[in-house]
């Protein structure tokens, strides 16, 4: 499954190709973290192709000197797919140490499911700290598709006339502050800063992203609360989570396989594109969350990866569930894949997207908004071979029982117009109206019945090398 990550293109500034449905993994983090990320790599492209001189007009208050240590609790509001995202956390940064740390705790897409994450950076190194408040729940990555790596710092831009201007005076919630944007020759980013002196009170940045040839425009707005120069180092250091995956579940050790329907939107230009090594996959509701997720970004995966068939498998897992892994692409896809990153190499990965509920959810039974699934190719069990009830410790840890269903995606997202359950979803805070029409359209080739017929695909559990769509 491709993740829908939309592509951002700005110029020389920066480009982000579309990633895959594991990388869904990380809308959240593009939400909350990457506008941040963009716009200072922005403002360093401003800096270094700054033409001419700019001096400070006589007329404009003194530039602010945003302090080099400090840390404050804040607000973020995000729009992704045209749906706010509210949240609260902490910022902290070190200039001199070239760190710094975002931690945001946010419901995201569904009220009752909350997503934490932390992301710190240090000197060139970026790690994603997500799942739970508590190290003992949380989990650790690295996320290289996010962009360059390492701390950025966000506001010396503003100290500098050659790379901003001031815009004049504003207001937020009652706190009078001084307005200065980043003077930028890319119409695809807009950056803003409003100060009370050196003090940041808001930074709003715009970002234009073009995906499936349509352009849509997104924001995040930072808002900081009174600023404190004291900071506790410990948060601007890697912590020791980040040096391994995390331990299988404990509730899964030396229990039997458990029996999954799992879905997978996957290319069909080559008989390769049916093998489910290496990818993501997701249980019914998951799976309509992804695809809508898609469909309401400018469906990216569909047009960057050529994603044109949902197949349904009969899968066995081991529920000693391991950290989840972001996969992408296919052998015969650009970027060539599959290639995975940020989870367990052998254990059969597990979340409820977006990083949702402690842990993730990762060993939890039930998700309003339903599990994604990683599957390394370390853990596929030799043909005629389920889990053991060790596979937490050796062994696969899973198999495929049958593919039991192949469906073209014109089916589902045209001729059943998919879209307009998806939109309906979203207005609603829930996903029972797209699961219900996935699930229709694999029930049954009756389209009365919301169904779509099956257009085949590799005959063996195993082989996928002898079938060509």
């Amino acid at each position: 499954m491709s993740q829908p990550w939309v592509a951002l293109a700005m110029g020389c500034l920066f480009q982000l190709l579309a990633v895959a449905e594991s990388s869904l993994l990380d809308q959240f983090g593009i939400d909350m973290f990457f506008p941040i990320q963009k716009a200072a790599e922005a403002a360093e492209m401003a800096k270094r192709t700054s033409l001419g001189s700019f001096e400070a007009s006589p007329d404009e208050p003194a530039r602010p000197k945003v302090p080099r240590r400090f840390g404050a609790t804040m607000s973020v509001v995000t729009t992704s797919v045209g749906v706010p995202a509210q949240g609260r956390g902490y910022f902290a940064q070190d200039v001199d140490l070239k760190a710094s740390r975002m931690e945001i705790v946010a419901p995201y897409l569904l009220p009752q499911v909350t997503t934490n994450m932390t992301t710190l950076s240090v000197g060139n190194h970026t790690w994603i700290e997500t799942g739970g408040s508590q190290h003992s729940q949380a989990m650790c990555r690295t996320i290289p598709m996010l962009g360059p790596q390492g701390f950025k710092d966000m506001f010396s831009w503003a100290s500098d006339p050659a790379i901003s201007e001031y815009v004049g005076q504003s207001s937020v919630a009652g706190r009078s502050c001084t307005q200065w944007r980043l003077r930028s020759s890319s119409s695809i980013i807009n950056e803003t800063l409003c100060s009370d002196g050196d003090i940041p009170v808001e930074l709003n940045i715009s970002m234009k992203s073009s995906a499936g040839g349509v352009t849509k425009e997104s924001h995040a707005s930072y808002r900081f609360d009174p600023l404190s120069t004291e900071v506790d180092s410990s948060l601007l250091e890697k912590p020791s989570i980040c040096d391994h995956v995390a331990p299988p579940c404990e509730n899964g050790r030396g229990v039997g396989p458990v029996t999954l329907d799992a879905y997978v939107f996957h290319p069909g230009l080559s008989a390769i594109d049916y093998s489910i090594e290496d990818q993501n996959v997701a249980d019914l509701r998951g799976d309509a969350l992804f695809i809508c997720f898609d469909l309401m970004s400018n469906q990216s995966s569909f047009a960057d990866h050529n994603y044109s068939l949902i197949s349904r498998y009969s899968l066995q897992l081991s529920p000693a569930f391991g950290q989840y892994s972001a996969c992408n692409g296919y052998p015969d896809t650009k970027p060539k894949g599959p290639v995975c990153i940020g989870g367990d190499t052998r254990l059969t990965g597990k979340e409820a997207p977006f990083f949702g509920g402690e842990g993730e959810s990762r060993c939890a039974d039930e998700s309003p908004m339903g599990f994604w699934y990683s599957l390394p190719k370390a853990g596929h069990c030799p043909p005629g071979q389920a889990p053991s009830t060790t596979a937490s410790e050796s062994g696969c840890t899973w198999s495929i029982i049958k593919r039991a269903k192949t469906i073209h995606q014109t089916c589902l997202i045209k001729d059943h117009n998919f879209l307009a359950s998806c939109k309906a979803d979203f207005a609603q805070k829930d996903f029972a109206r797209s699961t219900a029409a996935l699930s229709a359209a694999f029930e049954s080739e009756d389209f009365s019945k919301g169904g779509c017929p099956d257009i085949g695909g590799p005959d063996s559990k195993e082989d996928v090398t002898s079938f060509v769509v």
